[in-house]
C-alpha cells in the first residue's frame, strides 16, 4: 500500500516532466512583443498592455516573498522577488506590484531598443533593484508556444512557470545559468493552453530584462520540395549510369 501511495504521489511530477519541449526560437510563429512603444527608461506602475499581452508582477493566489543570493566574490547579497509559494487562482487575475516595485522599461540604445524588467525589493545597500523583480503575463487566449530574449543576464538562475487559465501549473522550467540569448518552449502534446507565465530570476549585479516576447505556435520543419527531390533523383540516376559506363569500359579492356 505504501508503494502504491508513493507512486500516486509521483504521478503529477511524471506528467509535468513531459509537458514542454524546448524549441528553436526562430521557429516560433505568431505575435512579437518588442516593448518599444513603452517609452524611455523609467518605472511602470499598475498593469500594462503591450502587443496584446497584459503584464503585471504576479497573479492573484501567488504569494510574493523575497529570495536572497550572494553576489559572486562578495559578501553583499542581492534580494529578488520570489513567487514560489501559492498557485494562481482560477482566471489568472494579474496584480501589480507596489509603486516603485512593479515593472520598468529600459532602452538599451541598440537595434532592439526597449526591454521590460521587473523591479525587485530594495537591496539593503541601496543598490538598484531594476531587473530583480518578477514579471507575470496573461495572454488573451491559450497559446501553443512562447519564447523570449533575455537581456543583461549574467549567469545566474531563473525560473519560468507556465499556467493554464484555471491557474494550474503546466510546468516550471529552470533557465539557469542564464545568458543574453533566446529561450522558447512548446507544449509537447500540441495543446494551446498556455494562458500565462511568471518569470523570476536570481541573476546578481544586473538582474534580467525580457525582450521580443513571441507567442503563438511552432512552424513545422519544411519537407524537401518536389523540385529538390527531382534534382536529387536525377543526380542519383546520373551517378548510377556513370558507374555502369566505367564498369563496362573496364570489362572491355580486360577482354
Amino acid at each position: 500500500m505504501r508503494k502504491l501511495a508513493l507512486f500516486l504521489l509521483a504521478l503529477p511530477t511524471l506528467a509535468s516532466a513531459a509537458a514542454l519541449n524546448s524549441v528553436d526560437y526562430t521557429r516560433l510563429n505568431g505575435t512579437t512583443v518588442s516593448f518599444n512603444e513603452l517609452g524611455p527608461d523609467g518605472l511602470l506602475e499598475g498593469l500594462i498592455s503591450s502587443g496584446g499581452v497584459q503584464f503585471g508582477e504576479r497573479f492573484a493566489g501567488q504569494e510574493l516573498s523575497v529570495t536572497k543570493a550572494p553576489r559572486p566574490g562578495e559578501i553583499a547579497q542581492d534580494w529578488f522577488d520570489d513567487l514560489s509559494f501559492g498557485l494562481p487562482s482560477n482566471g489568472l487575475l494579474l496584480q501589480a506590484g507596489a509603486n516603485g516595485a512593479n515593472l520598468g522599461v529600459y532602452d538599451y540604445g541598440d537595434a532592439r531598443a526597449q526591454a521590460l524588467a521587473g523591479i525587485g525589493p530594495q537591496n539593503p545597500d541601496g543598490s538598484d533593484p531594476f531587473g530583480f523583480g518578477a514579471i507575470s503575463a496573461r495572454f488573451a487566449s491559450g497559446q501553443q508556444a512562447i519564447g523570449f530574449q533575455l537581456r543583461d543576464a549574467n549567469g545566474g538562475g531563473a525560473l519560468l512557470s507556465l499556467y493554464r487559465l484555471d491557474g494550474s501549473l503546466i510546468q516550471t522550467v529552470s533557465l539557469g545559468p542564464v545568458s543574453d540569448r533566446s529561450y522558447a518552449f512548446e507544449r509537447s502534446g500540441g495543446e494551446a493552453d498556455i494562458a500565462g507565465f511568471s518569470l523570476t530570476n536570481v541573476d546578481s549585479y544586473y538582474g534580467v530584462a525580457v525582450d521580443n516576447l513571441v507567442y503563438g505556435s511552432v512552424s513545422a520543419v519544411p519537407e524537401p520540395s518536389s523540385s529538390w527531390l527531382l534534382a536529387a533523383g536525377l543526380l542519383a540516376l546520373g551517378a548510377a549510369a556513370k558507374r555502369r559506363f566505367f564498369s563496362s569500359f573496364s570489362n572491355a579492356r580486360q577482354a
